[in-house]
């Protein structure tokens, strides 16, 4: 299991100093006719060139490949396939319902990156009282995640409102309510290119970062 560790990510970063743009340089006249018949010629080789290499090799880009969900992760199962949604008859209209949400949301997220390959999927354990939904695109994500500053003194709290907390190579935004009341907004493990978080998980779980952090590995080395 992930260890928690210390952060300190805010950095300042000196701004690149302009540059001046190069003198204009004479442009040369060149004669019409001939050079311009080379130059089409050209073209049409060149699109021929790249045309060639498309047929030969595809145009396959792997950012956009789909992602298959994980059937489970730890003792949580997608929700459709928990005892109680496959083996009552309203329990399977509620996960056909779940399936369809989730297929909805993949490709919102796909099209927020920008038609990255994505998937959303929910899971739940067989007693149905802790949820999470995964979320994976194959892309990088701002990392570690913002969070806005508050000021715990100035509030009367021990710890700030919003924080980010590190478990390993997995950072779980923390929503502080009061001394006695901490759960877990996300947390996202990211590279250049993947990003696997787990999202808004309930119940005993939702209070368990070091646990939450654990489903983020499990997806990761299965999907990365």
């Amino acid at each position: 299991m992930a260890t928690e560790q210390p952060t300190d990510y805010n950095h300042d970063v000196d701004p690149t100093p302009p540059r001046g743009f190069p003198p204009p340089v004479p442009g040369r006249v060149l004669p019409r006719g001939p050079m311009i018949v080379t130059g089409l010629a050209g073209l049409l080789v060149g699109a021929l060139l790249v045309g060639g290499a498309w047929l030969l090799f595809g145009n396959d880009d792997a950012s956009s490949s789909p992602i298959a969900a994980p059937k489970r992760l730890g003792d949580y199962v997608q929700q459709a396939d928990t005892k109680i949604n496959r083996t009552r008859e309203q329990g399977r209209e509620f996960g056909r319902k779940r399936a369809d949400w989730d297929r909805r949301s993949s490709a919102r997220l796909s099209e927020a990156h920008d038609g990255a390959g994505a998937v959303v999927q929910t899971y739940s354990n067989e007693d149905m009282d802790s949820f999470f939904a995964l979320e994976v695109f194959r892309e990088g994500a701002p990392f570690p995640p913002y969070v806005p500053y508050s000021d715990p003194k100035e509030l009367g709290l021990d710890k700030p409102i919003d924080e980010v907390r590190m478990f390993g190579a997995v950072a779980c935004v923390m929503r502080n309510e009061s001394p006695d009341l901490s759960y877990v907004a996300a947390c996202t493990r990211s590279d250049d290119e993947l990003t696997v978080q787990v999202t808004r998980p309930t119940g005993d779980l939702g209070e368990d970062p070091k646990a939450v952090a654990g489903l983020v590995e499990t997806a990761w080395d299965e999907l990365s």
